[in-house]
Parts: C-alpha cells; structure tokens; sequence
C-alpha cells in the first residue's frame, strides 16, 4: 500500500518560514503570499499532528516538534537534490547484469573483458556468480553464463560453445620425467593424477581402451578452474575442457598429453528471460565471437 506524503511545496514552505523566521519573509522568498505559506504549513500541522511553529512577538519559532522535523526534512531535500543532479540533463548508460559461472569467470571471461566491453559501446556490466543451482537468478539477471544440458524450463538459450576433454599436464612435469608429448594413455596413468568433483576419469579410460576403474587422484578440485591451476604448476595431469584451459595452452603452461578426447555433453550456455531477448542479443553475439576465436586460436595435440 502506497504511503501518503505532503506535498513538497508545504514542505518547502515550512523549510523557508524555519530558516526566515517568518511567514512574511518566506512567502517573499518563495513568491507567494502570506496566506499561501499559513494554509501550506497549518497543512502540514494537521498531517503531523502537533504544531510546528509558536510565535514570539512579530516572528514564528519552531517548537521541538518542528526543529526535529526540519532537520530531518532538510536531510531529505539534500539527498533529494543529489539524486536529481545525477540524472539530470546527463546520458545514463545502458547496463546489463550478467551472471557467470565461476569457473568459467576465473579461467576465460575476466581476460577477455576488454574486448566484450569494447563490443558494447555504452553499456557497462554488472557481473555476478551465482550458485551453480540457484535458478532463480535467472529472473534476476539479464544473462546468464551456465554450463548445463540445455534445459531450462521457461527461459530462452542458446548453445555457446560445445567442447571436448583431454588430459592436460605442464611441460616442466613432462621434463623433470624425462617424457615427452604425445604419451601413451598407460604413461598417463603413471603421473600424479588430478580430479574433479564433477567429472569421472571412467569415459577417458573408455575411449582410451583401459580398465574402466576409477583411478587414485592426489587432488580433487571441486572448481575446474582450480584444476587447470595445479596442473599449470606441474602438482599433477587432469581432464580439462579446451576452453577453460586455452589461455594456459596459449602461454605454454599446458599442453595435451594424448590423442584420446572425449566429446562433452555437459556445455556452455547463455539462459536469459525471454522478455530480454532484443536486450542482450548483442552481448550474446559478441560472447559467440570471443568464444570462437579462443576455439580457432587454440593449439591442438
């Protein structure tokens, strides 16, 4: 239920006559008369419901009533002021609120930011990481990055990037063993081994002709961003997706160890409301080009 005000003139009519002293010289102040400024302030007495003034000989004194008010009001027309002066004759930029996966921040986004930003002339991003679960903030977002299955009930998406794993490792762990790229998945089982809470070692070792057992792992990670960071330390090999792990591959920190890859089914999406389709088509576009020229300039085994 809306809340009833009085009116801003009675309340700048109030303001004048406790700073005057004077209804006279209020009214002079404000251009209007002296009976404008007496039924504009016997207004708000009635809305507060005390008197606001006492008058002492030819001038009006504020009682405690009206001096805790008009400091108060004062305050508030301040606050009024600044928040008109920030708008006022001065072009807002457009901004959107994109959600992102974590991981997918950590390892790909915050570099390419320059870039998405100089495709989005005008419009600034306010960047959030949501929990991976919480679908409701999909309604309060304008995008999201998420990786899933491609289904969400309600919103409208897009396929961003399908992807592949491969076992990925440091150059400097392959030197100090002496080995050298491309290995034999066997010769893979026999580095340190990293996991992921998310993600089983079983399909690789399908694809690759071995033992379906899950395999020891001297770390599991339960951020994949935080994978490709131990592995590009040299602490052991795991499973990455190419695009998290290009920038490393780019610099040299990692390289693929073998020929086997496995399709991913789990992929990169853009979920929005479907209200906002026209407002973050072109934010859209220029994350499908940023991905595509990662993909293109990634270095394959």
């Amino acid at each position: 239920m809306l809340k009833r005000y009085p009116s801003i003139q009675s309340m700048q009519a109030f303001l004048q006559a406790a700073r005057a002293g004077s209804f006279s010289s209020a009214a002079r102040q404000l251009s209007l008369t002296h009976s404008a400024i007496s039924q504009q302030i016997r207004t708000l007495e009635e809305f507060v419901g005390q008197p606001l003034f006492v008058r002492e000989g030819a001038r009006v004194v504020l009682t405690d009533a009206g001096a805790l008010f008009a400091n108060q009001l004062g305050d508030g027309f301040e606050q009024i002021d600044r928040a008109l002066s920030s708008v006022k004759e001065r072009a807002v930029k457009q901004s959107i609120t994109l959600d992102v996966d974590p991981e997918l921040a950590q390892s790909w986004l915050v570099a390419r930011l320059p870039a998405l930003l100089g495709a989005l002339t005008g419009t600034s991003l306010t960047m959030l990481s949501a929990p991976r679960h919480d679908r409701s903030a999909f309604e309060r977002v304008d995008l999201a990055l998420r990786y899933g299955y491609g289904e969400w009930d309600g919103f409208e998406n897009a396929l961003i990037c399908g992807d592949r794993l491969t076992v990925m490792g440091s150059p400097a762990l392959l030197n100090a063993r002496g080995l050298a790229a491309p290995l034999t998945p066997e010769q893979v089982l026999a580095l340190p081994l990293l996991g992921y809470t998310k993600r089983s070692w079983i399909p690789w070792l399908a694809a690759a002709g071995l033992p379906e057992v899950e395999p020891h792992a001297l770390a599991v990670f339960d951020n994949a961003a935080g994978l490709i960071a131990a592995a590009s330390a040299g602490v052991g090999v795991g499973l990455a997706r190419g695009l998290l792990a290009a920038d490393a591959q780019r610099d040299g920190r990692l390289i693929e160890l073998t020929q086997v890859e496995i399709p991913t089914h789990y992929n990169l999406y853009a979920v929005w409301p479907r209200e906002k389709s026209a407002r973050v088509a072109p934010l859209v576009d220029a994350i499908r080009e940023l991905v595509a020229q990662t993909v293109n300039a990634r270095p394959r085994s």
